[in-house]
């Protein structure tokens, strides 16, 4: 069950920080997202189902850059405000793929959507969870 807000019950939590502020943390008990906006969530690790990182959205990236090349291939040979207009969509499109990379994602029993979180150091912080997670259940 996840305990959502609350204290630590005085025990010592290590913590990376979110690139997009906030942190999340890990101690014996369990893993603690704290993010800026109030949103704190704390996952014991029993109930962590699997932890995943995602590198980047490649068919999205992939989209984006044709939609770019639509866009000048358009703007220079037909239509250029067309082509402005999908040029900047792409741009946009790639923009927003940037800001979403290396998210970590924490599947949780019997929730329907993950927890995702994009940490500082996003390969060392799965490395840790998933270890974590994974001594916890052996025991």
């Amino acid at each position: 069950m996840n305990d959502r807000g609350g204290g630590t019950d005085e025990t010592t939590i290590t913590r990376m920080g979110l690139r997009r502020g906030g942190w999340i943390g890990y101690n014996e008990e369990g893993v603690y997202v704290d993010r800026d906006d109030e949103t704190r969530i704390k996952i014991r690790h029993g109930n962590v189902t699997q932890v995943g990182l995602k590198s980047a959205e490649w068919d999205l990236v992939v989209m984006s850059l044709v939609l770019v090349g639509v866009g000048v291939f358009v703007g220079t040979t037909r239509n250029p405000l067309v082509g402005i207009g999908f040029a900047a969509v792409g741009l946009g499109s790639l923009y927003w793929s940037y800001r979403k990379r290396h998210e970590l994602v924490i599947h949780v029993a019997n929730e329907r959507k993950p927890i995702a979180v994009y940490p500082t150091h996003p390969a060392e912080c799965h490395e840790t969870l998933a270890e974590r997670v994974r001594t916890s259940t052996e025991d």
